[in-house]
């Protein structure tokens, strides 16, 4: 499983490749874009939830 600094930094990755199409002036780049933002949300919702776990005890 890969740490939290490891996807902290594939997201910050994703981020700066979104910012370099942005705006999208193709078709493939503005697919490329919704492929971009949505690995982004999962990843943070997994660090969500992660966190979550985290804070749980039993």
């Amino acid at each position: 499983m890969r740490t939290e600094e490891t996807i902290r930094d594939r997201i910050e990755a994703l981020q700066d490749e979104y910012d370099r199409h942005d705006p999208p002036s193709t078709e493939m780049e503005d697919e490329a874009e919704v492929a971009i933002l949505r690995a982004i949300e999962e990843l943070e919702w997994v660090l969500d939830e992660r966190e979550a776990e985290d804070g749980f005890t039993t």
